[in-house]
């Protein structure tokens, strides 16, 4: 599970946004019976918060049940629109409010040190674990579970159907038993072989850094082609700090140094954070870039739209206290994107927000779909109260004024880098995304090998298990953070 980044209670916007408008602006609603019970004190307070910020407040029930528990009093004031394609529920409500303030938070505890993908037999309830990546300074990280990697078993274990959801769980060692596809000259073709056992220890208290890699290259006649994988958005370690937009923007600037004319941005494992971060990323890519240019448009139910600006517009700056960051102009004369199905939020805010101002050339699967944003309610002076809410607030739009990606974004290119489950580390260009599109700028298509694409051998015949994997297991990653309005 990875939180991401904390953001400030808008209870004192609440207060501010109630007391400058009247009575009328609200739902009519039927108040609960004076008559005692234990809910009604938090469901009072989640209902007059949901009245004033819910994007879709005119679709609260008129008579909504003050009697239920509050988690399920919560869920009866949600609209049906407030689903993704696949039903998940956007927003969401969490009675440990300690735990759920910093839903954006880097730093995790009891982190096993990389992402995965489950992997299961055909006719059969054994699994393997794919390794995504490992986080870069984790445990896992420096012992070698590498990318394309397989774990078969942990602490001597098989994995299985039954139990690959708390297998790895837990604050103990882990051994793990890995397997690789190694390459056979004789037969031309790649077999899954078992190798070594690895004991890795739990990350009790482990900051994830969101940029992952970056690289340009230089060996493709005149072009230079930056290259970053940003694997999520955040400010910094805590709500207050910056380092991460300092390292982004640090790594932005390098790579414009060196020279690059096109750039590549990897946002396949990337679910979303901040909008500011956003706004700052989207800025240093844009062509020609103006601060006199809309980014985005910002739609907020009537009683916020009114308070709030409408308009996000390209930066220069980050600014913050006292400090300001700046901003380098890529000046990109178009990008390519490579994404999945698990690209979302603020990754498809800067693809909708950058289209109307330069091509957008998205390469990989289609993009997850999520198009509203949110920010985090509670209230730490109540002791009576221990929930913490986290509804859409937002909804976003491009200059255009089109924000027609609940489904998610086509790719260009289509492909699936599951295809044969064999991943290469990133950056090399025997990536099936990356290759396509380095061939898309230089005009030629890549030899990844003098004998031509060699055969992957998997068997029994494995399978990806859809939408069930590391990433997917704290969907709040998927997260559109609204920080920049949560903080006016």
């Amino acid at each position: 599970m990875r939180k991401l980044y904390s953001l400030l209670s808008i209870s004192l916007i609440v207060l501010f946004v109630a007391s400058s408008c009247s009575d009328k602006d609200l739902p009519i609603v039927d108040k609960p019976n004076e008559e005692s019970n234990d809910n009604k004190h938090v469901n009072d307070w989640i209902y007059e918060n949901m009245v004033t910020s819910y994007y879709w407040t005119n679709d609260i029930p008129k008579k909504p049940d003050f009697s239920l528990k509050p988690d399920l009093f919560f869920e009866s004031l949600l609209s049906n629109k407030d689903r993704s394609k696949d039903g998940y529920r956007f927003s969401w409500i969490d009675e440990d409010s300690d735990s759920s303030e910093s839903p954006v938070s880097a730093t995790n505890s009891n982190d096993i040190g990389f992402e995965y993908i489950r992997v299961t037999h055909e006719n059969s309830n054994i699994e393997y674990f794919l390794v995504l990546y490992p986080k870069k300074g984790s445990d896992a990280y420096s012992k070698g579970v590498n990318r394309g990697r397989f774990i078969t078993a942990v602490n001597g274990k098989e994995i299985t159907n039954n139990n690959s959801a708390t297998i790895l769980s837990g604050t103990e060692d882990k051994t793990l038993t890995m397997a690789d596809f190694i390459y056979d000259t004789k037969t031309k073709e790649y077999n899954l072989t078992r190798g070594e056992d690895i004991t890795i220890q739990i990350e009790k208290d482990f900051a994830e850094k969101p940029v992952y890699m970056d690289s340009v290259y230089t060996n493709f006649g005149d072009k230079k082609i930056g290259y970053m994988v940003y694997n999520f958005f955040a400010n910094g370690e805590t709500v207050d700090s910056h380092e991460y937009d300092e390292l982004l923007m640090e790594t932005l600037a390098r790579i414009k140094a060196k020279g690059a004319t096109e750039m590549i941005l990897d946002l396949r494992y990337n679910g979303g954070g901040p909008v500011s971060t956003a706004i700052a990323l989207a800025s240093a890519l844009v062509k020609d870039r103006s601060t006199k240019d809309v980014l985005a448009k910002a739609e907020y139910n009537d009683l916020l739209q009114r308070e709030y600006k409408e308009n996000h517009y390209f930066i220069d700056k980050i600014k913050f206290g006292r400090k300001e960051i700046p901003v380098p102009a890529l000046n990109l004369p178009r990008l390519y994107v490579l994404v999945s199905r698990y690209s979302a939020s603020a990754s498809e805010f800067i693809i909708n927000g950058l289209k109307p101002y330069m091509d957008v050339i998205l390469i990989g699967e289609t993009t997850y779909g999520k198009n509203v944003g949110s920010w985090n309610i509670s209230d730490k002076d109540d002791p009576k109260n221990n929930w913490s809410l986290q509804p859409i607030t937002v909804k976003f739009y491009n200059s255009e004024g089109k924000s027609d990606f609940s489904n998610g974004f086509t790719p260009d290119f289509g492909v699936d880098e599951f295809e044969t489950l064999r991943l290469v580390e990133f950056g090399n260009t025997e990536d099936p995304l990356l290759s396509i599109a380095i061939n898309q700028i230089t005009g030629n298509a890549l030899q990844t090998r003098s004998l031509g694409t060699p055969k992957v051998a998997t068997q029994p015949n494995m399978f990806k298990v859809e939408g069930s994997n590391s990433i997917m297991k704290d969907r709040r990653r998927f997260e559109m953070y609204d920080d920049v309005r949560n903080r006016e």
